[in-house]
């Protein structure tokens, strides 16, 4: 048993390790417009991962993330064109205060539970919209922030790519090892039953306080790293619309699995990349499209092919049962 499942994990090591090989290698044979589209992606994947330790790790469903995907976004924004702080700093403080404002809603949202919850996170998101969007002395309201500056090395596309590959491998390993971690086991038995384990003496708000500031963090890092990369931040990045936006690459990839969230990032952004090319009337398009696949992929895109090749070895296993 033990070696099956070193086995296993050794599977998984070395697949990773093909994944960050592939994308390190991909700028030498796509142009800067592809660079930049795979770049969004890398983003959007640890907000969505982010997202999904709370979702579908810890069973609590926020309509809110977008609202702590700003405040990183702005906070990096902010200190660059306000203070002389470096910019690594400045990257840093997004998802330091994005961890601190989660520890604030969180302390109000973790105290209702199902739909209360999420829409309670959807009014706290919306506050911080509405705090961006008139702020207009602070924050420039809705002309947004633009031309925020950025060290001269990461001015190129590439450059900044192999910038945001690194800090994605490093947010999702560190994902990795917090769900598998007994804290992360906790959040998933939180999930399949809160009272039950409640009553082995877990204090389920505490841990899932922990996994919305958690989550808030990430989400933070995401904002952050786009802030560089667009070099411009807007409202929008708190509106509702974005929150939507994470939570339908978090069903689409598929929430019960670790890379879901990765996988639906990508898949999301080259069907809006795609359809937006041939079409005005893309939104539909593409609202069609994805709810065609959430209806034939109900565990998400990682999860229909991991079944189906679940059940292709275990038609292979009662082949061999019956020849023997």
């Amino acid at each position: 048993m033990k070696s099956f499942f070193k086995q296993r994990n050794n599977g998984k090591a070395v697949g990773l390790l093909a994944a960050f090989a592939f994308f390190a290698v991909l700028p030498l044979f796509i142009g800067e417009g592809y660079i930049s589209l795979v770049n969004e992606m890398l983003i959007l994947a640890v907000a969505a991962s982010g997202l999904n330790l709370m979702m579908g790790y810890a069973g609590m469903v926020s309509f809110g993330p977008s609202g702590l995907y700003a405040v990183g976004a702005y906070t990096t924004a902010l200190i660059l064109i306000y203070t002389e702080i470096p910019f690594g700093l400045a990257l840093i403080a997004g998802p330091v205060m994005a961890g601190i404002i989660s520890v604030v809603v969180g302390w109000f949202c973790v105290r209702l539970t199902h739909v209360y919850f999420s829409l309670l996170t959807l009014a706290f998101s919306q506050i911080i919209h509405t705090i961006i969007f008139g702020w207009y002395g602070f924050t420039h309201g809705d002309d947004g922030i633009v031309d925020i500056p950025v060290p001269e090395f990461l001015s190129s596309i590439t450059n900044y790519y192999y910038f945001s590959l690194i800090i994605v491998c490093i947010c999702l390993a560190l994902l990795w090892m917090i769900v598998n971690s007994p804290f992360g086991k906790t959040l998933q038995a939180l999930r399949e039953n809160p009272e039950r384990t409640e009553f082995v003496g877990i204090h389920i708000r505490r841990y899932q306080l922990a996994a919305f500031v958690l989550s808030g963090v990430f989400l933070g890092v995401a904002g952050s790293l786009y802030c560089g990369f667009n070099k411009n931040v807007f409202p929008d990045f708190a509106d509702v619309m974005k929150s939507t936006e994470m939570l339908v690459v978090c069903l689409l990839g598929g929430i019960y699995y670790f890379l879901g969230p990765a996988v639906g990032s990508i898949v999301y952004i080259f069907l809006d990349k795609t359809i937006s090319s041939f079409t005005e009337y893309w939104p539909l398009a593409l609202g069609l499209v994805i709810i065609v696949l959430l209806i034939f992929m109900r565990g998400g895109i990682v999860g229909f092919f991991s079944e189906s090749v679940a059940a292709m070895k275990e038609r292979g296993r009662a082949k061999q049962h019956v020849s023997h």
